[in-house]
């Protein structure tokens, strides 16, 4: 029998087979691309939406720091208002306030009174934000992205972070506030949530006591200070080599006072003191060469931990050459004389406090660079007779001359005689002066035998209208010469009745962290 061997047909089944898999095969991959598609569109939603609530969580914490520096500012003004009714009420002879305890009691109670002010405006800050929730912003224009506040809430804590409005918590002295912010973050319906946790710390006193320089004086029993007993007349005679010397031998030694010989430099004896655990503060030492006993090279950029420095109207290379005395911080200076240095810009800049007296004072060039922070300056006119000053027509011509821009900044104080400045000098001072920023704590403290009949005022820059407003803010007169050294820094030793130690509002900018929990 003859086979048939026809296979006609057989290429278009396997053809037909190839295009059916190849078909399965492509709508398989097309779905698995459709699905990531659908799965990134679905993360890059959410992604968005955190990105939204983040937003939020920058937006309200640099608005928060903001308020916090308003409140910061408020709580300066508040203080400085406070300290000078005790000012007041001191110089007035008030009873209530003429004792040391009784102005340490007025000071304490304003510290209590200031922190819980602070405590009640940021709460209340936080209940305006309270009122913010639900409301939507839109962080991205054109995108469908918003975020809203979804809660608040304010936890005072003590030093060991607890609440302290709980039952169980024992201390309840508050060191900071938590803010917690409840966010949203929303973008084409899909919602996530994040916490802004705000710590604000509550500074535990906003008051400063002036770091003090130690002046010997001759005063008598029941008598003010006077204008003699400012500058000393009896020098040591032992060389601070010397005193080193016997220190290392008898650590015992009680001397706090030497004289730099004429190879002695002042950074060798602290360094001593400071190696030997002593405070500089502590100690004295007199040259009668400035610049070659202390400034060495240059008096820019010196600084020596708080020692004082005297100096007698005879030295010589006072700031040779009018030269300057930037950044000339931590060091207090009595100088016996005229300093006319060229320029004093950033004084104090190092933060301690430091004090200046003079007999006359130059500045040809400026003081600014930050302006006169944490330093006393006390111009305190030439020697006069009895005399002279008694005569009813007797003009200081003491010089208080400042040629360039002056501003005065934070605990930065400019305090001079009025009775023995020439009046040109303190003209222009009332014409020049300038202020930091307008809740500055720096002040210009002036002294007169006579309050009712001479009185010192800033002016508009022609000198023609007085500034009432910050003649108000930053000027202070006195007619009592021990009130008036010491709201200048200036602790006195061995008076028995006088105010010894005036603070002013002094606050560190509160401490700001920021967390977030996702």
């Amino acid at each position: 029998m003859k086979s048939i061997k026809n296979q006609s047909g057989y290429a278009l089944l396997v053809v037909l087979l190839m295009v059916v898999l190849f078909m399965g095969l492509a709508a398989t991959f097309m779905a698995g691309s459709l699905s990531n598609a659908k799965q990134e569109q679905t993360i890059d939603t959410s992604n968005q939406a955190v990105a939204s609530a983040e937003m939020g969580v920058k937006y309200f914490s640099t608005d928060f720091q903001h308020e916090i520096g308003i409140i910061k500012s408020q709580i300066i003004e508040m203080t400085q208002n406070r300290i000078k009714i005790i000012v007041d009420c001191f110089n007035d002879g008030d009873a209530a306030c003429d004792e040391q305890s009784e102005l340490t009691a007025l000071e304490d109670q304003i510290d209590v009174d200031m922190r819980s002010e602070y405590i009640t405006l940021v709460v209340a800050k936080v209940t305006e934000l309270e009122l913010l929730k639900d409301i939507q912003k839109t962080p991205f224009p054109g995108e469908d992205a918003q975020y809203a506040i979804s809660g608040t809430t304010i936890i005072k804590q003590n030093a060991a972070e607890e609440d302290v409005d709980l039952p169980s918590t024992t201390d309840k002295f508050i060191k900071s506030l938590r803010v917690e912010l409840d966010l949203s973050g929303e973008s084409k319906g899909t919602k996530k949530y994040l916490k802004g946790i705000f710590t604000v710390e509550v500074p535990v006193t906003f008051l400063s006591t002036s770091e003090s320089l130690t002046i010997e004086t001759k005063t008598v029993e029941d008598e003010d200070l006077k204008y003699d007993d400012m500058f000393f007349e009896s020098w040591p005679t032992k060389t601070c080599a010397a005193l080193m010397a016997e220190m290392t031998t008898n650590p015992a030694t009680v001397f706090t006072e030497c004289l730099l010989g004429p190879n002695e430099k002042a950074s060798d004896f602290v360094d001593y003191l400071l190696e030997n655990d002593l405070d500089p503060k502590d100690y004295k030492i007199f040259t009668n060469n400035f610049e070659g006993n202390v400034c060495e090279n240059s008096c820019n950029n010196m600084s020596l931990s708080g020692i004082t420095v005297v100096v007698d109207s005879s030295a010589t290379g006072l700031v040779k050459n009018s030269g300057n005395l930037n950044s000339f911080s931590s060091i207090n200076l009595v100088v016996d004389g005229h300093l006319d240095p060229k320029n004093m810009n950033s004084l104090g800049k190092h933060g301690q406090s430091q004090t200046m007296v003079f007999r006359e004072l130059t500045v040809t060039g400026n003081i600014e660079g930050g302006g006169l922070t944490n330093a006393n300056l006390l111009i305190l006119g030439k020697d006069y007779t009895e005399t002279e000053l008694a005569a009813s027509t007797f003009e200081g011509d003491s010089r208080m001359d400042f040629q360039g821009n002056l501003t005065i900044g934070d605990n930065g104080r400019i305090c001079f005689d009025l009775d023995r400045v020439d009046p040109d000098h303190v003209d222009k001072l009332a014409r020049i002066a300038t202020f930091a920023h307008d809740n500055t704590t720096g002040q210009i403290i002036y002294y007169t035998s006579d309050l009712t009949e001479n009185r010192f005022y800033l002016t508009n820059s022609t000198g023609t209208v007085e500034d009432v407003e910050r003649t108000q803010k930053y000027v202070s007169g006195f007619d009592k010469y021990t009130s008036f050294l010491s709201s200048c820094g200036i602790d006195v030793t061995n008076t028995t009745t006088e105010i010894t130690d005036v603070p002013y509002p002094y606050i560190l900018d509160p401490g700001f962290g920021l967390d977030v929990e996702y």
